[in-house]
């Protein structure tokens, strides 16, 4: 018998363990590398994730949201929810209410409790997500992929790669120059 605890994978996941938003069709793919406990990567949020989002809606580029954990255990606890909220269509609500109410990093913040309530905000009431949180179902998992993702991601958070290339850090943080790098 193996002792070894055996790791759950989520649903609706890319085979690269981000969540994709936006057709798979699409020329251009935008892969972003984000930590919900980043202060960067909300920073980030604040100043791109309108134009992202205008770009998602209009068909400009497809994102792959490849959520990192390496700034401890409350990264871990919300990347296990945002997984559980992808499960059920609502990831990216979940996203921008975690950036819209990140804790300073490493104070214990995102407990269950903030994460089933930023759930509920999300619209995320169902009894799959309350005992996945929970039960930390997917933290395993988030953590295995961290391990990959490092590897890819080795800069930190925010970073990003336009079909297969690195996005320059003051390109991706500027909406006016990245929206010249996707329109180019």
């Amino acid at each position: 018998m193996n002792s070894k605890r055996m790791i759950v994978s989520p649903s609706a996941h890319t085979v690269d363990g981000g969540v994709l938003l936006g057709s798979a069709a699409l020329d251009k793919r935008l892969v972003l590398y984000v930590d919900p406990q980043c202060p960067y990567c909300r920073r980030f949020e604040v100043a791109v994730g309108p134009f992202l989002r205008s770009a998602l809606d209009v068909g400009l580029l497809a994102i792959e949201y490849r959520m990192r954990c390496f700034l401890g255990p409350e990264s871990v606890r919300a990347a296990n929810a945002l997984a559980l909220a992808a499960e059920a269509g609502r990831f990216d609500e979940l996203r921008r209410e975690l950036f819209a109410a990140q804790p300073p990093e490493q104070t214990g913040g995102f407990t269950t409790s903030d994460l089933l309530e930023l759930g509920e905000r999300a619209g995320l009431v169902s009894r799959a997500y309350v005992s996945g949180v929970q039960e930390g179902r997917y933290e395993a998992w988030a953590l295995e992929v961290e391990k990959r993702f490092k590897s890819e991601d080795p800069q930190g958070t925010p970073a990003a790669w336009l079909n297969g290339r690195s996005v320059d850090p003051h390109t991706l943080n500027d909406p006016r120059s990245l929206e010249e790098l996707l329109r180019a």
